[in-house]
């Protein structure tokens, strides 16, 4: 045996754990670049899922803000009157009461015409009636406006315009002076034909 092919089995051992280690070695260094990679990619994938998911979050935020907004709005125009339904007696009553409590003189009439919807308005009288009438109609779920003309004779305009004011703070309600028509002045006063125009926007019916 050649002195070379000695050494070579007698090195041979040494060799086969030499390469095992080298093998072992290199099996650790890749394979924790493969653990690194995976972890850097998981690391960007929970990142871009934390971010959606807080846009997600902030965007739930702001509409739970703007329906707290708009509930309380919504409550607000229900107790002043606006959002709901019309109460259209308690209308009549408090000008009556409030003329009452002014002492003007009594010559107070009043007509409380029948609702009509602001999206038909120009149709006439029988088109109102037929929506009153018919809750389920088209356009009977847009906002309704209440016309009530009253006529009172022997004031001063100083006295129209009181009655005006204190009728507005305590009626439950929002309405609009459409117009109003002074005219035959005399020694007691002169005559008022006023139209005071109600907003009402009634509540959507609730699905069955």
């Amino acid at each position: 045996m050649s002195p070379e092919r000695e050494i070579f089995q007698r090195s041979r051992r040494r060799l086969n754990i030499l390469g095992a280690s080298i093998f072992v070695a290199l099996t650790l260094v890749f394979g924790s670049i493969y653990s690194r990679d995976s972890l850097i990619r998981g690391l960007a994938t929970s990142q871009g899922l934390l971010g959606a998911r807080t846009v997600t979050l902030n965007l739930k935020q702001s509409d739970l803000s703007s329906m707290r907004t708009y509930i309380a709005r919504y409550r607000e125009l229900t107790q002043q009157g606006v959002v709901g339904a019309a109460e259209r007696e308690s209308w009549v009553e408090q000008l009556v009461a409030t003329r009452n409590e002014l002492g003007i003189a009594e010559t107070l009439s009043y007509v409380l015409k029948p609702p009509r919807s602001v999206a038909e308005q120009g149709q006439g009288d029988v088109a109102a009636a037929a929506l009153a009438a018919e809750p389920d109609a088209p356009g009977a779920g847009s906002a309704l406006y209440h016309d009530l003309d009253f006529e009172i004779r022997g004031s001063h305009e100083g006295e129209l315009l009181a009655l005006l004011n204190e009728y507005r703070g305590k009626v439950k309600g929002r309405f609009r002076v459409q117009s109003c028509r002074l005219g035959s002045p005399g020694s007691n006063g002169l005559s008022a034909q006023c139209t005071l125009r109600f907003f009402i926007q009634p509540e959507p019916k609730k699905a069955q």
